[in-house]
């Protein structure tokens, strides 16, 4: 299919999800990746006005992303001109399985003093080896490039990355949707302990969001993953793109011997 994405459009609000899609889990299972960026695509569009954009997303996981007929429903929480709030519920083969909300904040230029977002020094992302990744159609669909640490290894990482194809088949992907379909690896990608031998259940995604990422270009994230020994964990993110803060992410884990 010429330009597959993730998922097809199937009608008003529904979509099916390609193979690209499967996660690590099991092949009757999304990674979380896709299904956030999808809500929040949505959530996005519906609530879009001129001079604001999406400032803070928050996704809860009711239960696995299943393979199935996805179905998004929307509403206004709060709608305002400065400061607005929309929810979300995506449905899959009927049932309930995220949550989201977004908030919207109204951007104006030079409302206050410049504060410096740079984050380090700015390097070429192409100077980075491509590691091609195929344990799972998810990630061998999103092109990586470490900068520190690896996939392979336990720890922190710093990875340039970008999804190879779009969020839906022969529409333009956004950089909120492209950030948010990376986004959620984070536990993934600064695992401590081996997937494999332990299983990492998200409960959520929350993002905080300072300015919008340039879609098609790589984006840089800074994951590490903290676990306590009861089986609790964290995975903090610090997304920037081209040398500036783009966006901060928190996910909160799950941790347990076996697989999920």
């Amino acid at each position: 299919m010429a330009n597959s994405g993730f998922y097809e459009r199937i009608g008003d609000g529904k979509f099916f999800p390609n193979e690209a899609t499967i996660g690590p889990w099991s092949s009757d299972a999304q990674h979380g990746g896709p299904p956030c960026a999808l809500l929040a695509k949505m959530m996005d569009d519906f609530s879009r006005s001129d001079s604001t954009f999406i400032s803070k997303i928050s996704i809860e996981f009711l239960k696995p992303v299943l393979f199935g007929v996805v179905e998004v429903s929307l509403r206004i929480v709060r709608p305002g001109y400065k400061v607005s709030l929309v929810e979300g519920e995506l449905a899959v083969n009927g049932e309930p399985t995220l949550r989201g909300r977004a908030w919207r904040l109204r951007k104006t230029p030079n409302r206050v003093p410049e504060v410096s977002m740079a984050e380090g020094l700015v390097l070429d992302p192409e100077a980075f080896e491509v590691l091609n990744l195929d344990a799972f159609p998810y990630i061998s669909n999103i092109e990586w490039r470490f900068e520190e640490g690896s996939f392979y290894d336990p720890g922190p990482v710093l990875v340039h990355a970008r999804p190879k194809i779009p969020l839906i088949s022969n529409e333009t992907t956004s950089g909120l949707a492209e950030m948010i379909i990376v986004a959620d690896s984070a536990n993934g990608i600064s695992q401590e302990l081996t997937m494999g031998e332990f299983v990492y259940v998200p409960v959520d995604l929350m993002i905080s969001i300072l300015d919008e990422p340039i879609p098609g270009e790589f984006i840089k994230y800074d994951a590490r993953t903290r676990i306590d020994p009861g089986g609790v964990g964290t995975s903090i993110m610090t997304i920037s793109q081209g040398g500036r803060l783009k966006a901060s992410s928190l996910h909160t884990l799950y941790v347990d011997k076996g697989k999920a």
